[in-house]
């Protein structure tokens, strides 16, 4: 049922800072070692979404020959990690930036322009908001739907669009894992290009589902900025390397207002090969595909259970009945993290995020939410 704009007026306007920020973050398996008594080298992370393969065995090999040059300053223009990401797109370097991984960009976005209201969806990941806070920018929550899948309404999101100036969204999104379509997200630009609102679309793991991506569209707009990383896909979470597509008087209004060297040499010499590796690229493809597919299957074959399909490397699962508390702590004695979604604004306690990793590694967590999951 379609909205009136009465409704939606209330819909948009009364989620306006309804409740606190919560920034909380998988991927901890050193706080997860000491609380479970486990080695940390002995845990499976599925609260992370990080590739299972790990880096390429060409960016490995960069970042080691990058240590004999770590008594140099890092290059501050970042001059041919910016070109590797330009022909890596076919567009300008003028038109990408980098930075300390894409949750640096971030923060970044609302310091240089300085909005006084910030749209974000809910459930989506906790650093917009907290973002738009520390920049003085006020919240405005844009609740998603459970009964629709989480799904983002363009012509409702373009009602949201008034009064704001600039608005985020995660593309697929995190947590649910919901795309939105090249389509439908090329008319949520055009919508906020009327309102005269800056909209950033973060592409973290839309390398999973490249086809949907809108980074060449960015360039040609004015109001219209994609956010990329090496963390989720390239799996290089440790070396902190992300960067911005837009056009380029965007690009060089976010470069004048960024702080130097704030990306390393090994840093950018692994990004730079983690590009050209095609083979580890097209392997991570296929084993996320086929096992995305495989875990999804398995978990909709536990009682009580319910799953949300989604385009990135990892799975959205409500528990019906389960105590997921419960859930977590018996995992977590067993080695095995999954990401409690109760801190992400939309969800509660019921909603768990697992990561799609290896087949062996998936059984095992199967087995394990089987003997958690059924009396």
């Amino acid at each position: 049922m379609e909205r009136t704009d009465k409704e939606l007026d209330t819909f948009v306007n009364s989620s306006e800072n309804p409740q606190r920020i919560h920034r909380v973050h998988g991927g901890n398996i050193y706080q997860a070692a000491r609380q479970y008594g486990v080695e940390a080298d002995r845990i499976i992370d599925f609260s992370s979404n990080v590739n299972p393969l790990g880096p390429s065995s060409l960016a490995t090999r960069a970042a080691k020959r990058a240590l004999s040059f770590i008594d140099r300053y890092p290059d501050p223009e970042m001059t041919e990690l910016r070109r590797a990401i330009a022909r890596y797109f076919g567009i300008k370097p003028e038109q990408v930036m980098c930075g300390n991984g894409s949750n640096g960009l971030v923060h970044l976005l609302p310091r240089v322009f300085r909005p006084k209201k910030t749209l974000i969806p809910s459930p989506t990941y906790s650093e917009y908001a907290a973002a738009a806070e520390d920049a003085g920018s006020g919240v405005v929550f844009f609740p998603l739907k459970e009964r629709d899948g989480f799904r983002v309404d363009p012509v409702e999101m373009a009602f949201a669009f008034k009064g704001v100036e600039m608005a985020f969204l995660c593309n697929p999104n995190n947590p649910t894992g919901q795309l939105i379509p090249k389509a439908e997200m090329l008319e949520i630009a055009r919508y906020a290009l009327q309102h005269e609102v800056r909209l950033v679309v973060d592409e973290a793991f839309m390398d999973f589902v490249a086809s949907e991506s809108i980074v060449k569209e960015a360039v040609q707009a004015t109001n219209l900025i994609c956010l990329r990383g090496f963390t989720k896909f390239f799996g290089m979470p440790g070396l902190r390397t992300g960067y911005a597509v837009s056009d380029e008087a965007t690009i060089a209004a976010l470069r004048e207002g960024q702080e130097p060297w704030t990306v390393s040499i090994p840093a950018e010499l692994a990004a730079i090969a983690a590009l050209n590796d095609w083979g580890h690229i097209k392997k991570t493809l296929r084993l996320i595909e086929k096992e995305r597919g495989s875990l999804l299957s398995a978990l909709r074959l536990l009682p009580g259970v319910e799953t949300l399909p989604g385009s990135a490397n990892f799975i959205l699962v409500k528990f019906i009945t389960a105590d997921t508390h419960s859930l977590r702590a018996k995992l977590g004695s067993r080695g095995m993290l999954v990401r409690d979604c109760s801190s992400f604004p939309g969800l509660d306690d019921r909603y768990i995020r697992i990561a799609v990793r290896t087949r062996r590694e998936n059984n095992r967590l199967v087995r394990a939410l089987r003997e958690v999951v059924l009396p």
